[in-house]
C-alpha cells in the first residue's frame, strides 16, 4: 500500500513538472481569491462620462478608493474631509490600523454624525480620525476641524504629501505655490507640502492660472489625484510594480478546470508568468484594465504591453497601455543612446526607443542593437513608442560594389580630426575613419559651410555609392538633436517620478569663466542621461540619494526640449581654474601652471566651441577653465581657444592710391615718431610697416561705412570713385598673401581692441557669443572677457572660407577672431 502511495505521488509531481514546464527560469505570481468581486467593484454603473473614468477603476481594483454600493461611485459628489482621509490612508497602507482602531471606537450610531475629541465627524469614520491623527496627517488645529464638512483642495494637498512622504519645500524654493493668482489665499502652515505636491505633479491648478485653495473636490477629482499620488507610493501599501510585453498564453486543462498563464519578458530581460485558475476546487485570477474596459485576467491578448502590481507570490491588478503594437519599415536616418529615428517611404519620420529586450535579426539572422547602422533599411515592430523587434534588410550590391546614393551610410560623433593639405580625414565614435575634401559642402544647418568646418563633438551622417569607398559623397550635419545649449550647475532637490527629472535648486549657468544666476529652482528631463557621483557611473533613481549635492550638467536640444544628457555630481568643495594645462592621458590628469594636479574621469564635462568632446581632445590644447573638487576630479573643463589666426593679413591704415587693379594703403601717422605708413597684425598686435598695396578684383568686397548705414561699392565704382588719397578715406582689409578679400572703408579706430571668441547665436547682425578672450600685449596672452557677450555686426566685414559672408552664413560653434571697436565689430574672420 506505502509503494502505491509512493508511485502516486511520484507520477502526481510529474505531471505537475510537466504542467509548469513553462516557468523553467522564471518567476511565477498566481492570482487571487477574490478577483472577481475586485472586478465587480470596478464596474461602476456610473462613471462612463467621467474624465477620470480610468482612473476611478484602477484605484479600485488595488482597493485605494470604493463606490457607494450598488455599483455607484457618484462621481461628481464632494468629498468630505473623512472620506478624503480614508482614501489617503488606504494610499498609505493603513487600512488596518483603521479597522482596529474602528472596533475600539465607542459610541455613535452608524451613519449618524457626532461630536468627538476629534471634532465632528461620522460614527463609521471614528477610526479614520483616530489613524490619521496618529499618523502626523492633522496638525493640532485640524483635530477640532467638522470631519463631516467638505475637503478644499489645500488640505487634500497637505495631507496627501505627509501621506506619501514628499519632502516638504521651505523658503525660496518653494515657487509654485505663488505663481497661482490666489497664492494669498493658502494657509501659511500648509505651503511647504502643497508645493511638495504640486512639485510631484500630484495636483496642478485650472487653466486660467488660479489653484483654489478653499475649493471642494469632488470624488472623481480625488480619484485622478490618488492615481497620480499612487504612482509615487504604491510600495506602501505592499505593492511591487513591473512592465513588460505578453509573449505567449498558454492554456491548460487542470482538475476539471482550466488554468491560463500568461508569460512574458519584464523589462529587466526576466521572464515572468502570470497565473490565472479556474477549477472545481481552485479559483485564482487578477483585475486587468484594458483600453478603459474592466475585466479579468481572459482579457489580455498576445503583444499586450503590460503593467502589473504583485504583493508576495500574488498578482492583484494589471493594466494594458493605450498602446498597440504595429510595424514600421523605413531607413534608419539617425541613431542615438536608447533610440533611432526611422523614416518610411513617404517620408514620415518616428523617433523609436529600444532597449536590452528589443529583438534584433538582419535578414532573420540574430543580431545586435550594436549592429544597427545608420542607412539601413529596417522593418520595426513597436509598441507605443519602444522597438520590440527590428530586423534590418540587407541592400543587394551590383557586381562592380556600387550601390545608390544613401543605401550606404554610417553615422556618428566626430571624434576627431585632422586636415592635411585639402584633404580633411574624420573619425567617429564607432571608430570609422573617411577622407573627404576641405571643401565638400556639408548640408542640413541652412548655412554655406564645407568640410572644414566640421568640428569635434557634432553629429554627422555620411552618404555612399561605393560598398567600399572610405570617400563618402554627402555630408549631412545633425542639428536637431543632441545640440548643445549650456553647462548648468545646481544644488540638487531631488529627481520626479514622471518621466524622471532632476530637480535643482539655486541653478547657475556657465558664461566666460564665471557662474550667472539663472533660476532658484528648475527641472530637466533625464532621457538618456550618463549620471557620475565623483567619477563612478550611478543610475538615475540613485540621484535622489544625494539632495543636496552639487551637480554639474550638459544641456543638449532633443527635438526642442532641454535635456540633461551628463550629470556629474561632486561631493567635495568645490574650486575654479584659469590658464595653462598639461594633459597626461596615461594618468588621467591635468597639471596647472601652480603643478596641482587635478584627475579626469568618465563624468567630466569637457567643451570645446560649444561642443561636448572626449578627454582626447586635452592632449591638443593649453589652456583651459576648470571646475574641480579640492583634492579630487574635474567635473566642468572649458577649452580656451588660443592659437593664432590662419590664414589672413589685417591692416589699416589710410588710402593713398587706387588703380585700376590695386589699392594702396598707408600714411598713417605714429605717435612713437615721425614714420608714415598702415598698420598690420603681428602677434594679434598692430605694428607700423611702410605703404602696402593689396591687388583688388571683381570677388573684393568693398564696403564704405563712412556714412550712417553700410554702402556696397561695386568694383567698377570703386575704381571710377572718390576713393584717392587726396579725399583722406581710411579702411581695414582683410587679404590672403597680397589679395584683397575685404575693403571697410571707415574711420580709423585709435581704441580697437583684438579678440577671439566662439560663436554661439546670431540674430540679425547681433552676434551672441561665448569664451571672449581678449590680447593683452603687457601680458603676452590671451585673457577671458567676461563682460563682452556679443557685438553688433552691422558695419563689419566678415570672412569666413576667403569669401566675404553675411551673420546669416555663420553657424553656431564657429571660431571668430574679431577686430571690434568696443561692442562694434570691424572686421570679423572665422578660423579654419
Amino acid at each position: 500500500m506505502r509503494k502505491l502511495s509512493i508511485s502516486f505521488i511520484v507520477v502526481f509531481l510529474l505531471i505537475v513538472i510537466l504542467n509548469f514546464s513553462f516557468v523553467s527560469g522564471s518567476t511565477m505570481y498566481n492570482g487571487v481569491n477574490n478577483a472577481t468581486a475586485t472586478f465587480k467593484n470596478m464596474s461602476y454603473n456610473d462613471i462612463d462620462s467621467s474624465f477620470a473614468r480610468n482612473d476611478i477603476m484602477r484605484m479600485t481594483g488595488l482597493s485605494v478608493i470604493r463606490g457607494n454600493g450598488n455599483r455607484l461611485y457618484y462621481p461628481t459628489n464632494k468629498l468630505k474631509r473623512e472620506e478624503a482621509l480614508a482614501m489617503i490612508l488606504r494610499l498609505m497602507g493603513r487600512e488596518k490600523d483603521v479597522q482596529l482602531a474602528q472596533n475600539s471606537a465607542s459610541g455613535g450610531v452608524p451613519g449618524a454624525a457626532g461630536t468627538t475629541s476629534s471634532g465632528m465627524v461620522d460614527s463609521w469614520a471614528q477610526g479614520v480620525i483616530t489613524v490619521a491623527k496618529n499618523a502626523g496627517l492633522l496638525s493640532k488645529q485640524e483635530q477640532s476641524l467638522d470631519f463631516t464638512k467638505n475637503a478644499t483642495r489645500q488640505e487634500i494637498a497637505n495631507w496627501i504629501a505627509k501621506g506619501i512622504n514628499l519632502a516638504p519645500v521651505y523658503g525660496k524654493d518653494a515657487q509654485y505655490v505663488y505663481s497661482y493668482k490666489d497664492s494669498s489665499l493658502f494657509d501659511a502652515d500648509k505651503l511647504p507640502y502643497i508645493e511638495a505636491t504640486i512639485e510631484s505633479s500630484i495636483m496642478s491648478g485650472y487653466n486660467n492660472g488660479y489653484f483654489g485653495p478653499n475649493d471642494s473636490i469632488t470624488r472623481e477629482q480625488m480619484a485622478a489625484v490618488l492615481s497620480r499620488a499612487f504612482n509615487v507610493s504604491y510600495a506602501m501599501m505592499g505593492y511591487t510594480k513591473d512592465e513588460g510585453y505578453i509573449e505567449d498564453i498558454e492554456r491548460d486543462n487542470v482538475d476539471g478546470g482550466v488554468r491560463h498563464t500568461y508569460v512574458l519578458k519584464n523589462d529587466s530581460g526576466q521572464d515572468i508568468a502570470l497565473v490565472a485558475e479556474s477549477s472545481p476546487n481552485t479559483n485564482y485570477d487578477f483585475a486587468v484594465l484594458k483600453n478603459g474596459n474592466a475585466g479579468l485576467s481572459s482579457i489580455i491578448s498576445n503583444g499586450d504591453r503590460l503593467t502589473y502590481y504583485t504583493n508576495g507570490s500574488n498578482v492583484i491588478f494589471a493594466e494594458t497601455a493605450n498602446s498597440s503594437i504595429k510595424t514600421i519599415s523605413g531607413t534608419i536616418d539617425s541613431i542615438w543612446q536608447g533610440s533611432f529615428r526611422l523614416v518610411d517611404d513617404s517620408g514620415n519620420s518616428y523617433v523609436i526607443n529600444y532597449n536590452s529586450n528589443t529583438l534584433v535579426t538582419m535578414n532573420s539572422v540574430d543580431a545586435s542593437i550594436d549592429d544597427l547602422k545608420f542607412g539601413e533599411t529596417a522593418k520595426v515592430t513597436v509598441y507605443g513608442d519602444t522597438a520590440t523587434n527590428i530586423d534590418v534588410e540587407y541592400t543587394d550590391l551590383s557586381s562592380d560594389g556600387q550601390v545608390s546614393l544613401g543605401d550606404r551610410q554610417d553615422s556618428g560623433k566626430i571624434v576627431d580630426i585632422e586636415t592635411d593639405n585639402s584633404q580633411v580625414s574624420i573619425t567617429l565614435d564607432n571608430g570609422s575613419t573617411y577622407t573627404v575634401n576641405a571643401d565638400m559642402p556639408v548640408v542640413g544647418t541652412g548655412a554655406a559651410i564645407s568640410a572644414s568646418d566640421l568640428k569635434v563633438g557634432e553629429y554627422i551622417k555620411l552618404y555612399f555609392s561605393s560598398i567600399n569607398t572610405k570617400t563618402p559623397d554627402e555630408i549631412f550635419l545633425e542639428d536637431d538633436y543632441n545640440k548643445p545649449v549650456a553647462v548648468i550647475r545646481g544644488s540638487i532637490a531631488g529627481v520626479s517620478g514622471f518621466n524622471p527629472k532632476i530637480q535643482l535648486n539655486d541653478v547657475e549657468m556657465y558664461k566666460q569663466g564665471q557662474w550667472n544666476a539663472t533660476s532658484s529652482y528648475a527641472m530637466y528631463s533625464l532621457d538618456g542621461a550618463s549620471v557620475y557621483l565623483d567619477g563612478s557611473k550611478i543610475s538615475v533613481s540613485d540621484i535622489n540619494k544625494y539632495k543636496g549635492y552639487d551637480a554639474y550638467i550638459m544641456l543638449e536640444n532633443h527635438y526642442g526640449t532641454e535635456t540633461a544628457t551628463l550629470v556629474s555630481i561632486q561631493s567635495g568643495f568645490n574650486m575654479s581654474y584659469e590658464g595653462s594645462i598639461d594633459y597626461n592621458g596615461n594618468t588621467m590628469s591635468i597639471t596647472l601652471s601652480d603643478n596641482r594636479q587635478v584627475s579626469i574621469n568618465d563624468g567630466t564635462i569637457i567643451l570645446e566651441d560649444g561642443l561636448l568632446v572626449p578627454k582626447d581632445q586635452l592632449s591638443k590644447i593649453s589652456e583651459a577653465y576648470v571646475s574641480f573638487a579640492r583634492g579630487g576630479a574635474a567635473n566642468f573643463i572649458s577649452i580656451l581657444d588660443t592659437s593664432a589666426p590662419s590664414g589672413y593679413y589685417y591692416v589699416k591704415g589710410n588710402i593713398i592710391n587706387v588703380t585700376a587693379d590695386s589699392i594702396t594703403v598707408g600714411n598713417y601717422y605714429y605717435y612713437s615718431g615721425s614714420e608714415y605708413g598702415d598698420e598690420s597684425l603681428n602677434n594679434n598686435e598692430w605694428v607700423a610697416n611702410g605703404d602696402e598695396t593689396f591687388y583688388i578684383g571683381d570677388k573684393t568686397y568693398i564696403v564704405d561705412n563712412t556714412g550712417n548705414s553700410p554702402s556696397n561699392i561695386p568694383y567698377n565704382e570703386f575704381l571710377n570713385q572718390r576713393y584717392t588719397g587726396s579725399n583722406y578715406y581710411s579702411a581695414y582689409v582683410v587679404a590672403s598673401d597680397s589679395n584683397a578679400i575685404a575693403v571697410n572703408i571707415r574711420p580709423l579706430s585709435s581704441t580697437d581692441r583684438v579678440s577671439k571668441a566662439v560663436l554661439s547665436s546670431s540674430s540679425g547682425n547681433v552676434l551672441t557669443l561665448d569664451n571672449v578672450m581678449d590680447w593683452n600685449g603687457l601680458n603676452n596672452k590671451w585673457e577671458l572677457n567676461t563682460s563682452l557677450d556679443s557685438i553688433d555686426a552691422t558695419k563689419a566685414v566678415i570672412v569666413k572660407n576667403n569669401k566675404v559672408v553675411s551673420a546669416n552664413d555663420l553657424k553656431s560653434g564657429d571660431n571668430l577672431y574679431i577686430i571690434r571697436d568696443g561692442a562694434l565689430g570691424i572686421v570679423i574672420t572665422v578660423q579654419q
